[in-house]
């Protein structure tokens, strides 16, 4: 079950309100809906406050009504979080129930920063918009993302293995061992570009997870997502560890790599073993001949 917000028929930050349940949009109603539910709608939609529009239109709901009833408390820290009357397509059927939402702020325009759309040129993959930081290796640290010509975190918000499993695909750092909250590798700064990621466990990137777009307020760096991978980085811009590894090998610590030659020692140890053997067929030699002679 995944979820989300728009505002429909939307001139900037003001429209119906709309909620993304099991893939497909439906309108929330107006019905008991406080003004800590708007608040919390507009922040979540990054549109700073705001307040219900009165509607006075007439006619049935065009569609899905998903939603009736939030009534979000003042320890809510997000719409998500406000109880509400059961999931219905059809929790309201009359238009002038649908809530129409005004929200106070402006969003932010989605142009890219003087960055650029890759953090190192023109041209990239996926896996150059990803990096880890503060870790004691390449494959552990602060999960960051590349977005809108700069950097920026994940907060932890439903943060699970299933998320961190394809963060070490896509890092190239093989299996997953632990998904970290709470800053486990530092505070970032800057944006934080995503909130609530939904993956399944199978995307090659975490872009291609669902998610809800980050930096509305809700999330704090003390928050943010962090990974431990099992593996190490492999390619050029791996460390000498993982460059050996890469090629089959592990790397040698203070001796001489193998030359393939069979060494002194396993020479002395089969010749013993040559005469052990002698030595031990004489002996049951001699047994055989003196039991011959007493007979």
């Amino acid at each position: 079950e995944f979820t989300a917000l728009r505002l429909e028929n939307s001139q900037g930050c003001s429209g119906r309100l709309q909620v993304l349940y099991n893939g497909t949009w439906g309108s929330v109603c107006s019905n008991s809906m406080n003004p800590k539910a708007v608040s919390l709608a507009c922040k979540e939609l990054g549109c700073g406050d705001g307040y219900l529009e009165p509607q006075l239109g007439q006619g049935n709901v065009a569609g899905t009504a998903w939603l009736d009833r939030v009534e979000c408390g003042e320890r809510s820290r997000s719409f998500w979080e406000c109880p509400s009357a059961p999931w219905n397509p059809k929790s309201c059927t009359e238009m002038r129930d649908e809530a129409h939402i005004v929200c106070s702020g402006t969003r932010p325009e989605a142009t890219p920063a003087p960055g650029g759309a890759c953090p190192n040129g023109s041209s990239c993959t996926d896996r150059d918009k990803i990096r880890v930081v503060g870790g004691e290796s390449s494959c552990s640290g602060r999960v960051e993302l590349w977005h809108r010509g700069s950097w920026g975190t994940v907060c932890d918000d439903s943060w699970d293995m299933e998320d961190a499993q394809v963060v070490c695909r896509q890092l190239g750092c093989g299996p997953a061992v632990s998904a970290l909250p709470e800053a486990a590798f530092g505070e970032g700064s800057g944006p934080i570009w995503l909130e609530h990621v939904e993956c399944r466990g199978t995307e090659l990137s975490l872009q291609d997870c669902w998610a809800r777009p980050g930096d509305g307020g809700l999330c704090r760096h003390k928050e943010d997502a962090a990974v431990n991978c099992s593996g190490e980085l492999s390619g050029a811009g791996a460390p000498p560890r993982a460059a050996a590894k890469s090629q089959g090998r592990e790397p040698t610590r203070g001796r001489p790599p193998s030359s393939g030659t069979v060494s002194v020692p396993v020479i002395i140890c089969i010749v013993q073993g040559i005469l052990l053997c002698l030595l031990l067929a004489l002996l049951a030699r001699q047994k055989r001949s003196s039991r011959a002679r007493r007979r």
